[in-house]
């Protein structure tokens, strides 16, 4: 991979996790040299993680400190390796009986796709309302089963204030007027992540994600972003490929042996 390029997403995934979590309520994202931390206060691990960035990082001491804060915190945790940034660091998690979550493979896609089959009858909104927000907020609980009240904390209202709107957008399908997928889109850097994009079952297979992706990229390219990234599932890796996504490198959770709240 160009250099320019890797350097782009490396400074994209922590500039795209930082707006996430400091748009929160009580969140919050540190950026140290050698880790990188996020709390966003919701008992769900991938959303109150630790990335180590170096060797500095990868350190029983500074995974002790890290257990310390998320206990004093009250939530649970997961440490967030990027494989290419650290390759032994699943065995040296391994060896420390951290429990891995499946790989995602981390996607790049550099030209818009030509190929996606799109739903003339499946209408997409960017959300910028508070009504548009809730049925946003709504179809996610639907989809993903998050508690109500997590989703209004990872997502909140502040995301429709002017400074955030252009850096974190939200997006709805509709069809017949009835919310059925949504999508977010992270721009930082040069790049556009996509966040979320899902169906609501009863409506899969209709070309409601392909159209509601083509919109994002679209209207992100329009804009300057010329990158866009997404983390897939191994179940999605094939889709996402056949869109004109690459993978480019993987990210993986692993949750800590045992977690003792503090009294």
């Amino acid at each position: 991979m160009d250099p320019t390029i890797r350097t782009k997403l490396d400074n994209h995934i922590i500039a795209a996790q930082a707006l996430f979590y400091r748009a929160m309520e009580n969140g919050l994202f540190e950026i140290l040299p050698d880790w990188v931390r996020g709390k966003s206060g919701v008992q769900i691990p991938s959303f109150n993680i630790f990335m180590p960035l170096n060797e500095n990082g990868l350190d029983d001491e500074v995974f002790a400190d890290t257990a310390a804060f998320f206990n004093s915190q009250r939530v649970v945790y997961a440490i967030e390796l990027i494989h290419d940034h650290l390759p032994h660091g699943p065995d040296y998690l391994n060896k420390r009986r951290y429990q891995p979550l499946p790989p995602q493979p981390a996607m790049l896609m550099s030209e818009l796709p030509t190929n996606l089959k799109q739903n003339a009858k499946v209408r997409i909104e960017r959300v910028k309302t508070v009504p548009a927000h809730t049925a946003f907020y709504t179809t996610l609980h639907a989809v993903f089963d998050y508690n109500i009240d997590d989703v209004v904390q990872l997502f909140p209202v502040r995301h429709l204030n002017e400074n955030q709107i252009h850096t974190i957008r939200h997006y709805l399908a509709f069809v017949d007027d009835q919310p059925v997928g949504t999508g977010s889109i992270i721009c930082k850097h040069g790049v556009a992540s996509v966040w979320n994009l899902c169906t609501i079952d009863a409506y899969r297979r209709q070309g409601i994600a392909n159209t509601l992706l083509y919109t994002m990229l679209n209207e992100a390219n329009k804009d300057g972003y010329d990158l866009a990234m997404l983390y897939a599932t191994a179940q999605s890796y094939q889709l996402f490929n056949q869109f004109g996504f690459d993978i480019f490198t993987q990210r993986q959770w692993f949750l800590p042996p045992s977690i003792q709240y503090a009294d």
